[in-house]
């Protein structure tokens, strides 16, 4: 029998690739398989890492719990002032020019950074590619425009500069630009000093406007403070632009949804205009953000010896991952004399290696050796340890060779 629906006609999404390769992964029996897929930092026995200090916030907050009233639509006061000091840096944060909002996470910021800048006139983006596989539908879902371009160079292993500067170059100047700051999804392959200074004098030049997307602010260097140099710089050369940055990654905050996007006015008198605007676009989209992430974040933010601590852990995770690089490219340059070049492994930064292999290849590995990489080619580095490395190499090293 035929029901007459209203929904009818909606056409059936297939799920996201990544979930797909997560739930055939679940599903695997084989006790050599190994999961490298979504993007979260794992501790050596292969769990999502819990940072010690988040685990200590927690206790921390748990004595002084405040309950669960609303907080306030622009967010939790104290964590932004955090959230603003780790992006910026304190004397930045001073300036009076940034107006900051919490967010659901890093994916809620980008939400409302393109919410406003459409409500302001500009919804032409620009996006190089490979990118982060979100940030296309995101801007359609607004009904912005898409220009693609290309970020990497599949053959040499390195960034398209030359290819970037003539696009900046080309671009109307109500274009915008959504630029990753640093340990580039899927890439890891992110822009040096001189490259930075070369988008910001055009950017500047031309006036684009640019969205700085900082989802793993700690990973690129292990240095917190170092890893936000682009937002510095931009700052420096008195442009107007929008950071969003999330604590999924450098807190472990996945779940909970941890996140600021911060805008930088350089008319002063706007300040308190865009934060109202902010504010009213968040109520229509969300009302409040969670308040239990930011609140442990803020625990971390005022407490000196947690945010000492935390540091540290930053550190580690960092050297950890740059372990695993060197590792995989010994095994493989030295040991297995696997052919090819695998020095870019070492070049790229942060949580995934862009390994460049094609569809084929990954449908090998999946099937033959049950190591679950995207569809694209990026592995997740935190997913392999002193248990499975030498097996995933030596599986590399067949593929290769088959």
């Amino acid at each position: 029998m035929t029901i007459d629906s209203i929904f009818s006609d909606i056409i059936k999404e297939e799920p996201d690739p990544i979930i797909k390769t997560m739930e055939q992964f679940s599903k695997d029996e084989n006790p050599k398989k190994i999961d490298l897929s979504i993007g979260v930092y794992k501790d050596p026995q292969g769990n999502c890492y819990e940072f010690p200090s988040i685990k200590l916030a927690k206790q921390i907050l748990n004595k002084n719990d405040p309950g669960n009233n609303y907080t306030n639509m622009g967010g939790i006061p104290n964590f932004l002032n955090g959230a603003q000091d780790l992006i910026f840096g304190s004397k930045i944060k001073q300036s009076g020019k940034i107006v900051s909002l919490q967010t659901i996470s890093g994916t809620g910021s980008l939400h409302i950074a393109m919410i406003l800048l459409r409500e302001v006139g500009f919804i032409n983006y620009y996006i190089g590619t490979p990118t982060w596989q979100n940030y296309i539908p995101m801007i359609e879902h607004i009904r912005g425009n898409v220009k693609t371009y290309n970020y990497y160079n599949e053959i040499d292993k390195s960034i398209d500069f030359e290819n970037i500067v003539e696009v900046l170059n080309s671009a109307d100047s109500n274009s915008i630009f959504l630029f990753q700051t640093c340990c580039h999804n899927p890439t890891g392959t992110d822009f040096t000093k001189d490259q930075w200074e070369k988008i910001v004098s055009i950017v500047k030049q031309k006036n684009l406007k640019c969205i700085l997307d900082t989802a793993y602010q700690g990973f690129q260097t292990g240095n917190l403070s170092k890893d936000i140099w682009p937002i510095t710089l931009f700052f420096q050369k008195n442009l107007e632009f929008l950071v969003c940055q999330s604590f999924a990654k450098n807190m472990g905050l996945y779940s909970e949804r941890c996140g600021a996007l911060h805008v930088v006015v350089q008319d002063k008198s706007l300040v308190s205009t865009v934060k109202s605007q902010l504010v009213k676009i968040f109520r229509n989209e969300c009302s409040f953000a969670p308040a239990y992430g930011s609140r442990l974040a803020n625990i971390i933010f005022e407490n000196y010896e947690l945010r000492r601590q935390w540091e540290k852990e930053i550190e580690n995770c960092y050297n950890r991952l740059n372990n695993i690089r060197n590792e995989i490219y010994n095994k493989l340059t030295h040991e297995l004399k696997t052919p090819g070049n695998w020095k870019y492994i070492k070049d790229q930064n942060g949580l995934f290696w862009y390994s460049g292999f094609n569809e084929k290849q990954v449908s090998q590995l999946i099937r033959d050796y049950h190591i679950y990489v995207t569809d694209i080619g990026r592995i997740n580095l935190a997913g392999l340890n002193d248990n499975n490395i030498e097996y995933f190499c030596n599986s590399i090293d067949k593929v290769i060779r088959s």
